[in-house]
C-alpha cells in the first residue's frame, strides 16, 4: 500500500483507517476527535491524520491520537470506552471508535496499526 511506517511512540495510539470516501470519512472522524479532545481540555495537536493511499477501491490512511487524551476520555462517566471488547486501552479505543463511526457512516473500518503489522492478512 505504500503507507509510511511511523516511528513507535508509546504515548500515541496509531490506527489505520480504511474507507471508500476519504474526504467524507475523514471529515467525520476529525470532527469527532476535535470535539472529544476539546471536551477533555486537550489540544488539536493531540491527534494527526496522514494522507490517503488508494488500494482496491478503498482508501487507507493512518490516524494517531495521544494516549493521555484517550485515558481522559475513558474516565468520563458518560463514556463507555472501557466497556468495549479488548485487552488493552488501545484495543478498546479502536473498537469504540469503530462503533461510533458505524453509527455515522458506512464502509469504514478502523484497526490498530500494531495489530495489522502482526497479522499476515492486514486489514482484510
Amino acid at each position: 500500500m505504500g503507507l509510511p511506517h511511523p516511528e513507535f511512540d508509546p504515548d500515541k495510539i496509531v490506527l489505520q483507517v480504511a474507507c471508500m470516501d476519504y474526504k467524507s470519512t475523514n471529515n467525520i472522524i476529525l470532527s469527532m476527535l476535535e470535539n472529544m479532545i476539546k471536551s477533555v481540555g486537550g489540544e488539536l495537536s493531540d491527534y494527526s491524520a496522514g494522507s490517503p493511499a488508494p488500494n482496491f477501491g478503498w482508501e487507507f490512511y493512518q490516524l494517531s491520537i495521544s494516549k493521555a487524551i484517550v485515558r481522559r476520555l475513558a474516565n468520563l462517566p458518560e463514556n463507555d470506552i472501557l466497556k468495549m471488547k479488548g485487552e488493552t486501552l488501545d484495543q478498546k479505543f479502536s473498537a469504540w471508535l469503530n462503533r461510533q463511526l458505524k453509527m455515522r457512516t458506512e464502509k469504514v473500518q478502523v484497526r490498530l496499526l500494531s495489530d495489522l503489522q502482526s497479522s499476515q492478512f492486514g486489514l482484510f
